[in-house]
């Protein structure tokens, strides 16, 4: 891991990865592997790796759901007025990041520019010229989308252990 032998605490001697889905769904300390005709029925994996909604069956967490995230500036953080580059990274367990858009101060949403190739099972950086920022505290969020159709919501959708949140990333700055 990094370089280094695998920790116990991290699965030592191996752990079986998912490209795709959630650690949670992914085995530590892996010892053997079995071919199941139905779904593994254990604990973690029946009743807490799962999405409760409150109503009907629960279904288990498993891929890895569309997401950006604004990496830079970091929120609270004080800019010159004018412009600013903004940056992030983007995933999804499900395809390739699509795109990435932007909006500032309440603003349109705008295609931000994808920095190397999309591809599946790994982050997707990108950047964005956020310009024409005016003094005080501006708001900017971003939202990804996947070559599957699915794109980040407005509001999360809840569940009662709170997997799989993957609302809309928004911070504050603060510009002079």
């Amino acid at each position: 891991m990094n370089g280094r032998p695998l920790p116990v605490r991290h699965g030592y001697p191996l752990r079986l990865v998912v490209p795709g889905w959630y650690a949670v769904a992914s085995v530590k300390w892996l010892t053997d592997i079995r071919v199941a005709g139905a779904p593994f029925d254990g604990f973690f994996q029946a009743t807490h790796y799962v999405y409760d909604r409150g109503r009907g069956p629960h279904e288990a967490v498993r891929q890895v759901q569309v997401r950006a995230l604004i990496t830079r500036p970091g929120a609270g953080q004080q800019l010159p007025g004018g412009g600013v580059i903004v940056r992030g990274v983007a995933w999804s367990g499900s395809a390739p990041v699509a795109r990435v858009e932007v909006s500032v101060a309440g603003g349109p949403w705008r295609k931000a520019r994808l920095v190397g190739v999309p591809a599946p099972h790994r982050w997707q950086q990108w950047e964005f010229l956020a310009s024409g920022l005016r003094p005080g505290e501006t708001t900017i969020r971003a939202r990804a989308a996947d070559l599957a159709g699915r794109v980040q919501p407005e509001r999360p959708e809840w569940n009662r252990l709170g997997y799989g949140v993957n609302v809309i990333h928004e911070i504050s700055v603060l510009t002079r």
